[in-house]
């Protein structure tokens, strides 16, 4: 194993293509890899060890600890939660809130499980301030712009008591390569014990690889997400953009698997594909029955390996950039008694 190090390492240091913080995070990363390599490399098992196994899980109510509530109820309903060793793609157009529903997510996530946030299109300091504004109702522009009433200042005293509730970590290195991506994760799983890994969002990254071609590039860091959260055990979220086939379609404009941006393997290595479609922002103010679409957004379930796929609702908070429950939305999924009892009794 010493040998095979130097060897990587001397690859590393030779690889002319690499500029200095580029080198040293590929060799923090080696690090990390060969730190976990014992655990992640796993021997064959006969089928009937596995089976035997996880019908003990199955009969218990062991099973629900491996999920993770989103806090949506209607969503929750129709996916069972999200798991551990996922790989989730939430997809949409400019102004569709992909930041605004990641932020809600972590809000409802992060009181049990910690959380680690790359956000690379905002700054710390701006990204913090749409959990501020999340938190307290306070409207994120008159946080940024200091245009606060006496209210917005009430409101704001306790948000540092809050925010203690929540285990959460942001990241807004400059450095938005796979290498250094996989180098932090490793770490913050090591010493703080993240179990979500937010990327936000996934065209903005990059790698070493394929820099002649963007498609096979976003491929490679869709398949490394996936393996990450498939080895460490983790649930990553990536937002994603999508093309702009969707503004050039006819009709309501949802977006489909096919408009995920510069890359087929997206769609192949996600285990859940989620859209969010605004349908006012296209001036669709109501719907075929004539209720009220003003504040409404559609989560869009395009794909979801381990169960249904679907529609549900939640509103757009525009001004707190919160999405909340929509309470009044019909369930449009049937969903075994098994899989409603894992998210009532699980302890996330």
């Amino acid at each position: 194993m010493k040998q095979d190090i130097l060897l990587r390492i001397q690859s590393i240091i030779s690889n002319q293509g690499l500029d200095e913080a580029e080198m040293m995070q590929q060799i923090k990363n080696l690090v990390y890899e060969f730190e976990i390599k014992d655990r992640l490399i796993k021997e064959s098992r006969p089928i009937t060890d596995l089976v035997k196994e996880n019908l003990v899980i199955v009969q218990s109510d062991e099973l629900s600890k491996d999920l993770i509530r989103t806090g949506f109820s209607d969503l929750d309903f129709s996916i069972g939660g999200l798991s551990f060793g996922e790989f989730v793609v939430i997809g949409g157009r400019p102004s569709m809130g992909k930041t605004q529903f990641l932020v809600s997510l972590v809000l409802n996530i992060s009181t049990t499980v910690p959380v680690l946030y790359f956000t690379f299109d905002l700054s710390e300091s701006l990204h913090t301030n749409r959990f501020i504004s999340a938190l307290t109702g306070v409207a994120v522009d008159r946080i940024i712009q200091n245009r606060l009433d006496p209210i917005d200042r009430t409101r704001l005293l306790h948000v540092e008591k809050e925010l203690e509730k929540h285990k959460i970590l942001i990241n807004d290195s400059s450095n938005s390569s796979i290498s250094a991506l996989k180098s932090q994760c490793l770490k913050h799983i090591q010493e703080d014990g993240v179990k979500v890994i937010i990327v936000d969002f996934l065209q903005m990254m990059s790698s070493n690889r394929y820099r002649n071609s963007r498609e096979l590039e976003i491929g490679y860091i869709s398949r490394e997400l996936k393996n990450i959260a498939k080895d460490n055990n983790v649930c990553i979220i990536a937002s994603s953009q999508l093309s702009r086939a969707v503004e050039s379609r006819g009709g309501n404009k949802r977006p489909m698997l096919s408009d995920l941006r510069e890359s087929g393997a997206i769609e192949q290595d996600a285990d859940k594909v989620i859209f969010i479609h605004r349908p006012e922002y296209y001036g669709f103010l109501e719907d075929e029955d004539g209720n009220n679409l003003s504040g409404v957004a559609e989560i869009l379930i395009a794909k979801n390996r381990n169960g249904r796929i679907g529609e549900v609702k939640l509103w757009v908070d525009k001004d707190f950039h919160k999405f909340k429950d929509f309470e009044l939305m019909k369930r449009e999924f049937s969903i075994s008694s098994y899989r409603l009892d894992e998210i009532d009794n699980s302890p996330l």
